[in-house]
């Protein structure tokens, strides 16, 4: 019985791992991974390659012997909240109206890449500080697989 006991016990615990495992892999956003990748995997890319598959930057400057190629992506969700509450000017014992009481809430996401180039060779990707990596991807997932 103690055999049994065991076996029963081990098979849970591997149930127990299996079903995190499987959890935990689920949340990977892949093509969030594919953006985080693609500074690295994109040096030594030509200029032509970056235009192709990227697209016409949305500003471009030069300094030095560098180019600079700036390419961006923004997106504003709004959500909105709706609570009923009574009516404070008809007090407690009145008729019992309800209005509404909307909180809006605006959040704006963003990713700006800004591609350092030199002799028409990429040599380094950069993303802002607070970006989103889903909007990165749709600056740089055609550049990379």
């Amino acid at each position: 019985m103690a055999i049994a006991e065991g076996w029963t016990t081990t098979v849970r615990r591997c149930g127990f791992l299996a079903a995190v495992a499987v959890l935990t892999g689920s949340c990977a956003n892949p093509q969030a991974e594919l953006a985080l990748r693609a500074p690295t995997a994109m040096v030594g890319m030509s200029k032509g390659d970056l235009m192709a598959c990227a697209g016409v930057p949305e500003r471009m400057t030069a300094g030095g012997d560098a180019e600079f190629m700036v390419y961006s992506r923004q997106q504003t969700l709004i959500d909105r909240d709706v609570d009923w509450e009574p009516n404070p000017w008809l007090g407690p014992r009145g008729p019992l109206l309800w209005e509404p009481d909307v909180t809006t809430y605006v959040r704006t996401y963003r990713c700006e890449a800004t591609v350092v180039l030199r002799e028409d060779r990429i040599v380094e990707v950069r993303y802002n500080q607070n970006r989103d990596a889903t909007l990165c991807y749709q600056i740089v997932g055609n550049c990379v697989r």
